[in-house]
């Protein structure tokens, strides 16, 4: 399959996630409730019932989101640059990701089940995954990019095209009769 073809499927995907979640009727207590001391502050009410709508539809979005970020990713890099070693290191990268945010819903999820969740560096468990593991899960990929440059994204043979492109253009323009 070629990956213009998988992102064509993972946004057929997304639309159909969406189009379920805007047709779902809404969750009583979806805009919170009326604080009973303070007027202007509403609560947030019972996660679990808010789910209950739209069901597990956040988790399988998400998923979809990270594969096709991946996908569009790998799609940056010329065909003729894809490698094995390039396979393997998105594979990897997508797989730390789609852990990641298993780990945040399933803690999330855990949260809303028994109320109560572990506090690691002064914050709950699923808010460090988020904090930590969704932009870190990225970031191993800006990291790749820096380190892979040469090899995938700028290779020395295509920087040497590019400059002998230029000096064509340069030379065409020179020869030409408005340039006399």
């Amino acid at each position: 399959m070629k990956p213009i073809h998988l992102v064509f499927a993972l946004l057929l995907v997304i639309a159909g996630i969406t189009t379920f979640v805007l047709l779902s009727d809404a969750p009583s207590g979806a805009s919170g409730a009326p604080h009973p001391t303070i007027r202007a502050l509403s609560l947030g009410g019972d996660g679990t019932e808010r789910l209950s709508a739209i069901g597990k539809a956040p988790y399988y979005f998400q998923i979809t989101v990270i594969l096709l970020a991946g996908t569009l990713l790998y799609m940056g890099i010329p065909a003729h640059r894809r490698d094995r070693l390039l396979r393997i290191c998105f594979g990897v990268g997508i797989a730390f990701a789609l852990f990641v945010w298993v780990m945040l819903y399933s803690g999330y999820e855990t949260y809303l089940a028994t109320g109560e969740t572990l506090v690691v560096f002064g914050f709950p468990v699923p808010t460090n995954w988020f904090f930590w593991g969704i932009w870190g899960s990225f970031a191993a990929f800006d990291v790749f990019y820096a380190v892979a440059f040469r090899r995938y994204f700028l290779h020395p043979d295509d920087e040497a095209a590019f400059y002998e492109l230029v000096r064509e253009v340069e030379a065409d323009q020179t020869n030409t009769p408005e340039a006399n």
